[in-house]
């Protein structure tokens, strides 16, 4: 006769128990999900890092190449243009120049021999071209975005649908007064010459940084139509600043409705592609407008590449005396141990 032997069925969670678990399992993802968001924004930060160095040793390669450090451009309503070569005969940005030192240059060829509407349409597919290189992982993915409706064409291109951007910027330095004689020109910050010439007036070279000594007006590296030549930073290229991280209000990451954030990386000088040491840097704020600093979305400290293409984090806090020392390229008080 078989018997069967009966099995005692294994105790069950009860219903405290269960929670007791599940209160247990929420309380180690709280402690572990700060250390992993760490972790994450460490790497985005390294990243960030090595594009600055990047960026900077195309800085270096342009001097080799170009002797002169890449220049400002003439104005946002310029597109870069490869028919114009470097230095200040080039409208575009110092991002547009130094493209073909970061094995980017079909896209700085963009429209290349092109002349006339041809010429305007590819130079619109320029505006509209994205580079990773440019875009700081912890703000914003590489991508092409959205154009604001009041945005105005560049003058040598027709308006981009969409625009790419950069999260970096040139160092204009601080701002600097009017020495005598000098004309201040049409815009209120010193460093800064908006929109740039007419078509006309640029055919006829007339710029307004030929009105002015602005080399003695400028304290950076960079500005409308600069030359900057590295033996000019007299106070060290180890104590001046070349180009860093810049400052932007996270509600206008993707919209394009900051006027300092609202042009493509390939168009000339503006506040999108040059900062002021005038003013202090700072952290990303919601729903605060800093058109002139540097800063960047990431905790405690901002990077930015110095003129020996090293990189530093610089603390938010740091001394706006130090700061605006860092910008200029030779007033001749260098910023002691830093």
């Amino acid at each position: 006769m078989l018997q069967f032997k009966r099995h005692r069925a294994a105790p069950a969670f009860t219903l405290v128990e269960l929670l007791v678990v599940i209160a247990i399992i929420g309380v180690l993802v709280a402690l572990l999900l700060p250390a992993v968001q760490a972790a994450r924004e460490a790497a985005r930060r390294s990243q960030c890092s090595n594009q600055l160095r990047q960026i900077a040793l195309a800085w270096h390669l342009h001097h080799d190449s170009q002797k002169c450090l890449p220049s400002g451009g003439w104005g946002y309503q310029w597109m870069g243009d490869p028919n114009r070569g470097f230095g200040k005969s080039q409208p575009g940005s110092w991002a547009y120049s130094i493209l073909p030192y970061i094995e980017a240059g079909a896209i700085f060829n963009i429209g290349k021999g092109a002349t006339g509407a041809d010429q305007r349409v590819a130079l619109t597919q320029l505006g509209e071209t994205p580079v990773a290189t440019f875009y700081c992982p912890s703000r914003r993915a590489p991508r092409a975005y959205t154009n604001r409706d009041n945005a105005i064409a560049p003058n040598n291109a027709n308006r981009p649908n969409v625009v790419a951007h950069s999260d970096y910027a040139g160092n204009l330095g601080p701002e600097m007064k009017a020495q005598s004689g000098e004309r201040k020109g049409d815009c209120g910050r010193m460093t800064q010459w908006c929109s740039g010439p007419t078509p006309t007036d640029a055919e006829a070279g007339k710029f307004a940084s030929e009105l002015f000594n602005y080399y003695g007006r400028n304290g950076g590296v960079i500005f409308q139509r600069s030359e900057a030549n590295l033996k000019e930073i007299t106070d060290g290229t180890t104590q001046t600043y070349m180009v860093g991280e810049k400052y932007l209000n996270p509600d206008r990451y993707e919209d394009g409705e900051s006027i300092a954030d609202d042009q493509s990386v390939w168009q000339g000088d503006d506040l999108d592609v040059n900062r002021n040491t005038e003013v202090a840097p700072a952290q990303d704020q919601p729903g605060i407008e800093l058109l002139y600093s540097f800063g960047s979305a990431h905790p405690a400290t901002w990077q930015v590449a110095l003129c020996d293409a090293s990189i530093r984090g610089i603390s938010y806090d740091i001394d706006p005396d130090v700061h605006w020392r860092l910008g200029h390229r030779s007033d001749g008080d260098p910023v002691a141990g830093f």
